[in-house]
């Protein structure tokens, strides 16, 4: 379902006549920073590389990987993108049940269906924080089939404790977690949270990541899996050949050991969400929720304007945020922001300032054409 994801510059562009040069996406969360300066050099250097044949096990970077999550390299599945893996893993374990908290990541369900896999789902729609449950109490009853856990959460950035979610795990061993760590490299302290290093010691347990997200080149396309060598062998034999290209393998190898990088994004991510955190908490009619990660879930408390009447006046100044009303779960009361460099982020707040001053104000005509969008 790729209608109504974050990061659709060119079609949105093309409705609304817009130059993709001049927009500002807060609507796909990548890293602010851009890519790797060793990713510029080294995909130029061998930019020749294009008339052979990618190395369809990705031996170099899969390499890499297993030395950094502390497993083998059979224990890894490399993808492109880590939505070709959420699509391949119900398609080859075939579980008899996919079982969603919502509101989360939409491909999870999409891939199930793909599967003709029966999608159960526990959604929180009492509009309460927190919007799923990180105590995974409502699991408990689910006594077979496939998990889908998205940690930090995708859209509410809510984080789920490592030690709960290996609970879940070993309280039933019939119930494989398959286990979203796409955004956890920005999560400052990710050790109290992540379970890929277990991943590949235990029967039930998959972990996926991105690799584009944090490294910043989500054109690139590329993800990776951990779990235990059974699971890897029958994914392996439902997987495409050649679905990894040469440069996302080599910009992924050169990226993946970058600590400078890291620790430089992480510093700078946590400094900007503060900012964009704390400006969005005083503007009159929306309530951001605090983040965890890259991206504020904003929730808008003024009856009189929605998530898409917000986005169109926001598009008038070049600025696209994620409308989060096609989540399940969620409504046409919430929109997703990423965290982006200083200028930008006080752009936006700026252009939300106006906006819903004109929604809380009681004067009119402070603005054209507020009234047309505004309802959305």
């Amino acid at each position: 379902m790729l209608n109504g994801h974050g990061g659709n510059i060119n079609q949105i562009c093309n409705k609304h006549g817009l130059n993709p040069d001049e927009i500002i996406d807060f609507s796909a969360s990548i890293n602010p920073l851009g890519c790797p300066e060793d990713v510029h050099k080294v995909v130029l250097e061998r930019f020749d590389d294009i008339k052979n044949y990618p190395d369809s096990e990705c031996t170099n970077l899969k390499k890499a990987i297993a030395d950094k999550v502390s497993c083998n390299d059979s224990n890894i599945i490399i993808g492109n993108g880590s939505n070709e893996l959420f699509y391949l893993i119900p398609r080859a374990m075939k579980p008899r049940q996919g079982v969603l908290l919502q509101p989360t990541f939409s491909e999870f369900k999409d891939a199930l269906s793909n599967a003709n896999v029966e999608v159960v789902e526990i959604v929180n729609d009492d509009g309460i924080f927190p919007l799923i449950n990180t105590d995974l109490s409502s699991l408990k009853n689910i006594e077979d089939g496939m998990v889908f856990l998205c940690n930090p959460n995708n859209p509410t950035g809510q984080l789920i404790l490592k030690k709960d979610i290996l609970e879940l795990v070993k309280r039933n061993s019939n119930r494989l977690i398959v286990v979203d760590e796409a955004f956890m490299d920005f999560v400052d302290d990710g050790e109290k949270y992540s379970v890929i290093k277990e991943a590949s010691l235990i029967d039930n347990l998959i972990v996926v990541r991105s690799l584009t997200k944090f490294y910043g080149f989500p054109g690139l396309r590329l993800g990776y899996l951990v779990a235990n060598e059974s699971i890897v062998n029958k994914l392996m034999q439902y997987k495409e050949p050649w679905t990894v290209n040469t440069f996302a393998q080599i910009a992924g190898y050169a990226s993946i050991n970058d600590v400078e990088f890291a620790v430089n994004t992480r510093e700078y991510v946590s400094m900007e969400k503060a900012f964009l955190y704390d400006g969005l908490s005083g503007i009159n009619g929306i309530q951001p929720f605090q983040p965890s990660v890259n991206f504020i879930l904003v929730k808008i408390d003024k009856a009189e304007i929605t998530s898409s009447g917000i986005q169109a006046l926001l598009i008038k100044d070049n600025i696209i945020i994620r409308d989060c009303s096609n989540f399940t779960g969620l409504n046409n009361k919430y929109f997703r922001v990423a965290v982006r460099t200083r200028e930008e982020n006080q752009k936006l707040l700026n252009a939300l300032n106006l906006i819903m001053d004109d929604v809380v104000s009681e004067e009119t005509g402070q603005r054209d054409n507020v009234q047309e969008f505004i309802a959305g």
